[in-house]
């Protein structure tokens, strides 16, 4: 016998006896038992495959929303690139005016100050504060007593538009009671200070102590070349 007519006895006697005992039971079954049994079954084949049909059906519609809020999303990008294109240009040239140099905050007010003949009456930098990983915050406190509103204007101006960009974070101004056209303000400017690459500061020490190493070793091969020609 071949292996498919062996595979095909096989099968027939597993699935036979299930077979055999089932159309035995019904014949054993009355009329009226047979058509119970036989609308159950189609009930529960129609319960299924409606089932089957809703799920389909809304997986299908579930793809179908999210295709229309993809595209949404690539619309809405598409259509604000160049905004986006333009703000990032901004930042980056922003980034390149506060650079990686310490700031010199308390001098390029006092120039600003000169060029615009505003006294500064008090001056007072604050501690510098890490503002996240990247940079660190200058702060200075100032306060200008007796500068009449157009010389303040062109002093803020010409601080906020210098070559290191500054920002006047707090302002404070009141009028002076013995000279009405003059004000005595109080306002903080800040500066920001990009944090070195660290990676650049660890290699330093490296190479320092290799040429300590490859210095030490010069004199003791010489040392132990002099042994070596001394009789």
């Amino acid at each position: 016998m071949s292996v498919l007519g062996q595979a095909r006895e096989k099968a027939r006697r597993i699935f036979g006896r299930p077979f055999s005992y089932f159309g035995a039971e019904w014949e054993r079954m009355a009329p009226r038992e047979r058509r119970l049994v036989t609308g159950l079954s189609i009930a529960v084949v129609a319960v299924a495959t409606a089932l089957a049909v809703f799920l389909v059906f809304s997986r299908i519609s579930d793809l179908e929303e999210g295709n229309a809020a993809i595209r949404e999303a690539l619309g809405v990008i598409a259509k604000n690139r160049d905004d986006y294109l333009e703000a990032k240009a901004r930042a980056q040239a922003q980034e390149q005016r506060l650079g990686s140099d310490p700031p010199q905050l308390v001098a390029d007010i006092e120039a600003a100050a000169r060029e615009e003949t505003v006294q500064i009456a008090e001056s007072n930098e604050r501690p510098q504060v890490a503002v996240g990983k990247r940079w660190i915050e200058h702060d200075v406190d100032l306060k200008i007593r007796g500068v009449d509103l157009q010389a303040f204007a062109n002093f803020l101006r010409r601080v906020e538009t210098g070559a290191r960009p500054i920002f006047c974070t707090r302002l404070s101004l009141k009028r002076r009671f013995s000279e009405a056209d003059k004000l005595d303000a109080e306002l903080t400017a800040t500066a920001f200070e990009r944090v070195k690459d660290a990676a650049a500061g660890k290699k330093k020490p490296e190479a320092s102590a290799k040429d300590q190493a490859s210095t030490k070793a010069k004199p003791e091969g010489r040392s132990r070349a002099a042994a070596k020609e001394s009789p």
